[in-house]
This record gives structure tokens, sequence and C-alpha cells, in this order.
């Protein structure tokens, strides 16, 4: 996610690498790469890597896979400057890949190859972007288009739900650190966690009125942000609310971003609108960004040396989409 300040309160939201686990699996599979390009409902041209299985039976149709990134301008990769040397999409999509899956991964709009305006665009845009996405995967040989399923982190978790509520042929689902609460609240979270944690900079007796000036502040930016005001406003209840397909929530216990509780909250309510089967599954030592992380501080990301994706999460995310995305 974005990074903005108010009153000297600064909020680092993102999509990053995880440290590998023991066991990850370091065997090569073969694959064949496309750069493509798709074209957004307001002609916006999305370029990207589809990655297919290189050896399948011929005439056969494999299964697809879109991952959604989080907040602020990403590549496919889901690489970032402030995080050099990590390329988490690239390794979710050699995992899944391996698997027998075909995987598409795209520039956001405005970013690497891609064209378009990311300053301005909101989560809505974004899962306009991901649906237009997911009909071109359909439409593409050698894909079942009764089997494309969405793995999303962070605001591309709310954003995979958007797109699984309005079209009920989405398979299944992998939400990584997935917020339940509106953007308000979380900021509002988020700002007393960093207020509250840092005593010497925010006495006790000023935190009250330093929060009360960043909520202040937060709320006037938000008049003038247009992506702002709609996560402040997007409940991912209410969009859960209206899906129905398998979900798995994938969350990291130290995180200080999303609470690891709106999970929980998150697959309750999956649960009693009827998707099935809903699946949660808490990392420990895991951050948001889903890197081995005992703190969780987003401080902190930039001294973390291991860049690696978490294994914990690829293969909790491969299991269950080779499962639920499996030809019936």
């Amino acid at each position: 996610m974005r990074m903005w300040r108010c009153v000297g309160v600064a909020l680092l939201l993102g999509v990053a690498a995880c440290a590998p686990d023991a066991g990850t699996d370091t065997t090569i599979t073969p694959t064949r790469e496309t750069e493509v390009i798709v074209t957004a409902d307001d002609s916006a041209w999305l370029a990207g890597t589809l990655t297919r299985p290189a050896a399948h039976v011929a005439g056969e149709r494999v299964s697809a896979v879109l991952l959604i990134s989080g907040s602020g301008p990403q590549d496919r990769d889901g690489s970032r400057l402030e995080l050099p040397g990590y390329a988490p999409w690239r390794e979710v999509s050699a995992a899944l890949v391996a698997q027998g899956m075909a995987v598409l991964r795209l520039d956001d709009r405005g970013t690497g190859r891609s064209t378009g305006r990311f300053a301005g665009a909101t989560t809505d845009d974004f899962a306009r972007d991901a649906a237009a996405a997911v009909a071109w995967l359909r439409r593409q040989s050698g894909i079942d288009p009764l089997r494309v399923g969405l793995v999303g982190h962070s605001e591309g978790a709310v954003v995979a739900l958007l797109v699984a509520r309005a079209d009920s042929a989405v398979r299944a689902l992998v939400l990584l650190g997935a917020p339940s609460r509106s953007g308000r609240e979380i900021a509002r979270w988020q700002r007393q966690e960093l207020v509250s944690g840092d005593l010497a900079r925010w006495p006790a007796e000023a935190q009250r009125s330093v929060l009360a000036a960043a909520d202040a502040a937060a709320e006037s930016a938000a008049v003038h942000d247009a992506w702002l005001r709609r996560w402040f406003a997007l409940d991912p209840r209410e969009v859960a609310a209206g899906v129905r397909q398998p979900v798995l929530l994938v969350h990291g216990d130290t995180d200080r971003q999303v609470p690891p509780s709106h999970a929980d909250e998150l697959a309750a309510v999956l649960r009693q609108a009827g998707a099935q089967p809903v699946q949660v599954q808490h990392l420990p030592d895991t951050d948001h960004l889903l890197l081995a992380d005992i703190d969780g501080d987003p401080q902190g990301y930039v001294r973390l040396t291991e860049r690696r994706v978490r294994a914990s999460a690829i293969s909790a995310t491969t299991h269950f989409l080779s499962i639920h995305m499996a030809s019936r």
C-alpha cells in the first residue's frame, strides 16, 4: 500500500517478498513465458507475462491464476525500489506453474510497460483492470475458462473479492494479508500502534492530541485524493458477503499493518455468506509483507536481508489452488 504522512505520522503499506523456510523447493520447472498485453476498459494497455507449464498433454486445457498486487505502483514481479533484490510474484508464479497452472502477472497501470494513469486510480479501477485480465485469460488457447483463480495481497486481496463478487465463475481465491475493515479504521489502528509504541517521540500525555491531529489531516487528505477517499470508505466485509467461491486467507502473526484478527473476521463473514470452503492459515513470526519477521515493524522492512517469498505462504497457496482449481 501507499506511503503518506499525517502530522508526521508515516504509514507504510505494501507488497514484498518473504524469507524462505526450510524445505523450500528449488527445483526448476521448464516453462513457456509470453509477453502479453491486456486492454483495460478505459483502453489502457496492461503489459505482463503469461507463464505456462512447458510440458502438458496436447489439446489439454490448464487452469490459470491472476496475481493482483497490493497498493502502490508495482511491476509484474512485485518489485519495489526500497526493497531491491526481491520479486515476490515471480516466485509465486514459478511455484504455481510447477503445479501445472498458468499464471498471469501484470505491471500496474502506469507502471513498467503498462500505459494509463496510476495516480488518481481507485480500488474500483484496479478491480476493473483485474476483471479485464480474467476475461482475457479465458479467451486464451489452452486455458480452461472455467478454471481461473485469483491471488491478491493486501489491497489486491480486496480487489480479488470485488472481482469474485461480480464474477461467480471465478474458481477460487487466495487472500494474502487481507483487511476486513475499511481503510479509515486500518489507518487509525496503524497510527495508534505507531504513536503508542514510541513514547520517546510521543509522550503518553501528548498522544491523544497527536492522534486527533493525524485523524483530521487524514480526512483532509482524503478530500483531494480519490484513491484514499475510496479506500477509507470501502468495507471488505460488505464485499465478502457477496462471495461464494473457495477462499484461503493467509496472514502473518506479526503483521502490524493489518491485524491478524482481520483474517478470522473476514473468514467468518465469508462462511456466513455461504462461501466454501473457507480456510485460514496464520504464519508465526511473519509480517504484513509475509517476510520472516519477529517484530513486524514496517519501518524495519528495509533492514530485512532475506527477501525471498516465505515457503509456508507459497506452499499454502499452491496446495489450496491445486485442489480447488483441478478439473472436475
